[in-house]
């Protein structure tokens, strides 16, 4: 149950999902489809937030804004877009005013570099000198104080090779960062460039899809509905008629069918007119024959001179008439029965309902009359609208080509990054081996000091003189020298490594990035109202738009696609493209108004009842059968049928008054015989003439009612819907046009609406839809990124961390040098001697005093 649910589910929003990307006409109003989803842009990106050490950048930030708090030269650069920047109304005072807060600093740490550089060799060259030629070298006293400052420079030593180590372990790290950071470069770049490839791709396929398949389908709309315009112009025109035309039209038909109504109907009284009239001879000729047999039976025997006895003479006398002997004679109309029937046969067979029906066909066919007499006038407009569609698909065609020929260079430059990338990581082993030298190197230096200074503390013993101290601690103050002797040799070395890079990353970072990345470069300069010589307004209004008023900012740009508006909107384009413009039909097809003013359609075979319906419809309003007497008729039916006084309806009751008759007399032999062949001859005549004439003398008079109540309003009827046809046309002769008229204008607001329509669905798609363009900020962060985080923080980190280990190696050095004669073994020497005075030497926890020594001074290399 639960999979069938699912199943369901799914495809219900499979067919919404088509149906939501379909559009759809409702009568006139168009539903669009949504844009094509086009082609999802690359998640590849660069990660500014992998940078390993924030505390590191941060130091190095905060280090690059002290030493240059100044914000860029934005009136210079102004100046510079503006072309008005010359060089030569500067002196050198003014540069120095200008810029003193963004180089200043720069330039003094870079002087100090630089007498680093140069001074720093011919200071170590003299430390050698005075080493190695037995110069200088200190005293050999030590004083109460010496053990304490011992240790201040034991911890001196110890905290310079941790923040070496630091510095160190932070370049490594950093190393991989870059490593990573050139491996990916490629892809990276090549990701923005898919990414803007993409967009311009997305875009070119929203725009074609607007201007392309969205502008068919309501070009085709148009084209359907002027293909149709029967059903949209006709059909509302006939409706309207049909208010005055449809009633005379149905009594039109309702009088046909009366026609035929009355027709079949006397026929039926005809008929049975007819065959009443057969009955009533055959009848008229059987009653005289009885009241012969009667006679002559009566003549026979003397019963029928009793009293009480039928008065066969009177009784059994016919009392109608049912021949027809004419209405002259004021007896049965048959004859007005038969003309009647003749009349109406002719009315009938000239068939009023197949020419009431051609005529209302000529009404029906309203619509396909229209369609029929306009087809030229639609043929005209669907050729104008035809090449309209035609211009605008060349100019698509033309747009999609150029854009095409544009994106195939980009795979060339894709190419070209490729093998960059793929250069640059080849190279990049060389650069991490050489970083993995350098600060081998700079590793080297706190490693020896650190190992001298655990042999010095785990070789010294406190109670033995200088010159009696242990090879270990001999050994330590040995390394202390050698870490120092390397800081000499290499600094120099190191310092070129720090200042180079940090004059080049330094200004860039400050200068360049930072101004890019917070967006001041922008609000500054081009951004800013009158910020650019010879500009009043916005420069970049002037630029593109050449309207400086409007106001046009790169950083409001950045803004926007930020929040993914459409490109259109974001760049102001509206003052430079007015997309309603290039979608103005009527300046395509100026004479498409006129065109459907000229539809008005030829309804002049609209007759709704041709001559020949009205002729019969007056023949038929003035037949005979509306003058037929039914009074008479009436009169003659309503007539006993014999003159019998018993009943003169049914002779069986006198049949049945002879037998009485028989038995009160008691009549037997001839006499008997002759009164019951009496009873038989009018029981015989009841049965078998008089009961069918009665049931066909009822059964004409229903028929007569029937053709009464039909003929009584026939001739009004016909007179009223002759009035009421001519009523009709009249109408239609006098309305038809302005009906045209009045249709085909709101048939032309609906077919020229659709383009009112896409123009409008145009403006909202370009303004709102097409062509978002987070995508395109999502390159310019990136690109911000690459440059600013990616390479550049790789870039500072070098010369940081760099400078960061010599600082500290510089420190080392003073503590090394002034530890390492604390652990080495002194020498004697007998040319000359010094007293030394060896005093408040901590022994046992106590203080001695040592004797002079002739002849004894400490190894120069003790002090510097």
């Amino acid at each position: 149950m639960i999979m069938r649910c699912l199943i369901l589910l799914a495809i219900t929003l499979l067919v919404f999902s088509e149906v939501s990307s379909t559009n759809t006409n409702n009568n006139g109003d168009i539903t669009w489809a949504s844009l094509p989803e086009g082609q999802e842009y690359s998640e590849e990106k660069f990660d500014g937030d992998r940078f390993p050490l924030d505390t590191t950048w941060n130091s190095i930030d905060g280090f690059l804004k002290f030493i240059s708090p100044g914000d860029p030269p934005y009136e210079i650069i102004s100046d510079a877009i503006g072309g008005e920047f010359v060089t030569t109304d500067y002196e050198p005072v003014d540069y120095y005013n200008e810029f003193k807060d963004n180089i200043l600093g720069f330039t003094v740490l870079f002087a100090i570099g630089i007498i680093f550089i140069v001074v720093f060799p011919i200071v170590a060259l003299c430390f050698c000198c005075c080493r190695c030629c037995n110069k200088c070298g200190g005293t050999m006293e030590q004083k109460s104080s010496s053990t304490c400052m011992c240790c201040y420079l034991i911890i001196g030593l110890i905290v310079s090779c941790a923040f070496i180590l630091g510095g160190v372990g932070t370049a490594y790290s950093l190393n991989n960062y870059t490593a990573d950071s050139v491996e990916t470069f490629a892809d990276d770049v090549n990701s923005n460039i898919d990414n803007i490839v993409r967009f311009v791709e997305n875009t070119n396929d929203e725009l074609s899809f607007l201007v392309g398949e969205q502008l068919n389908y309501a070009l085709d709309q148009v084209k359907i509905d002027l293909n149709d315009i029967g059903n949209l112009v006709g059909v509302p025109v006939r409706d309207e008629l049909d208010n005055e035309v449809g009633p005379a039209i149905t009594s039109v038909k309702d009088l046909a069918t009366s026609i035929d109504d009355t027709y079949d109907k006397l026929v039926v009284v005809n008929d049975t007119q007819n065959e009443l009239a057969d009955l009533y001879r055959l009848f008229k000729a059987k009653i005289d024959q009885v009241r012969a047999s009667i006679g002559n039976d009566c003549s026979s025997c003397s019963c029928c001179s009793m009293s009480g006895f039928p008065d066969y003479a009177n009784d059994y006398v016919s009392n109608v008439d049912y021949q027809d002997l004419g209405v002259d004679n004021g007896l049965f109309p048959q004859f007005a029965v038969d003309q009647s029937t003749n009349e109406l046969q002719g009315l009938k067979d000239d068939d009023l309902a197949s020419v009431a029906a051609e005529g209302e066909q000529t009404f029906i066919d309203i619509p396909e009359t229209l369609t029929n007499s306009t087809q030229s006038d639609i043929d005209s407009i669907s050729e104008n609208i035809e090449g309209f569609q035609d211009d605008i698909q060349d100019a698509v065609d033309d747009l999609t080509s150029e854009l095409d020929s544009v994106l195939d260079e980009t795979d060339k430059w894709s190419s070209h990054i490729d093998d960059f990338g793929e250069t640059a990581q080849d190279y990049d082993v060389y650069r991490v081996y050489m970083m993995a030298g350098i600060f081998g190197l700079i590793l080297l230096v706190p490693i020896i000091w650190l190992l001298g200074l655990s042999c010095g503390l785990l070789g010294r013993s406190s109670d033995a003189l200088p010159t009696e101290r242990g090879c270990i601690s001999n050994c330590g103050g040995c390394l202390l020298i050698l870490g120092a002797a390397l800081v000499f040799i290499f600094g120099t070395f190191l310092m070129i490594l720090t200042t180079l890079p940090f004059i080049i990353g330094g200004p860039v970072d400050r200068l360049f990035c930072d101004p890019f990345q917070s967006g001041e470069v922008y609000k500054e300069t081009v951004d800013k109202k009158g910020a650019i010589p010879g500009v009043d307004g916005y420069y970049l209004s002037d630029l593109l738009l050449n309207d400086s008023s409007i106001p046009l900012k790169i950083s409001a740009i950045l803004d926007a696609c930020e929040n993914n508006e459409a490109i259109y909107t974001a760049s102001k384009l509206e003052y430079l493209v007015n997309i309603s413009e290039y979608l103005n039909y009527k300046e395509f097809m100026p004479d498409i108004d006129s065109q459907f003013e000229n539809i008005t359609g030829d309804f002049s075979n609209i007759d709704i009842l041709p001559d020949s319906g009205k002729q019969t419809l007056e023949e038929f309003g003035n037949s005979s059968v509306i003058s037929i007497n039914f009074t008479l008729f009436n009169e003659e039916l309503g007539k006993d049928i014999t003159m019998d006084s018993d009943d003169p309806n049914d002779l069986s009751v006198s049949a049945a008054a002879i037998t009485d008759y028989i038995d009160d007399h008691g009549f037997t032999g001839s006499n008997e015989s002759a009164l019951i062949t009496m009873a038989g001859y009018l029981t015989d005549l009841q049965s078998n003439f008089i009961d069918p004439m009665v049931a066909k003398r009822d059964a004409l008079v229903t028929a007569l009612d029937e053709l009464q109540a039909s003929t009584t309003q026939i001739e009004m009827n016909v007179n009223s819907t002759l009035t009421e046809i001519e009523a009709a046309q009249t109408y239609i002769d006098s309305n038809i046009d302005s009906l045209i008229d009045s249709e085909v204008s709101s048939y032309s607001d609906r077919v020229l609406g659709y383009a009112e329509q896409y123009v409008n669905y145009v403006n909202d798609q370009v303004q709102t839809e097409v062509g978002r363009c987070k995508p395109l900020y999502n390159v310019y962060e990136d690109s911000l990124n690459l440059i600013c985080v990616s390479l550049l923080q790789s870039w500072n980190s070098l010369w940081f961390c760099i400078g960061w280990c010599l600082f500290f190696m510089l420190a080392g050095i003073v503590y090394s040098i002034k530890l390492a004669k604390y652990f080495r073994k002194m020498q004697f020497s007998e040319d000359t001697y010094d007293e030394i005075e060896m005093s408040n030497v901590n022994k046992n926890g106590g203080w001695i005093k040592l004797p002079s020594m002739d002849h004894l001074y400490l190894d120069h290399t003790e002090h510097v």
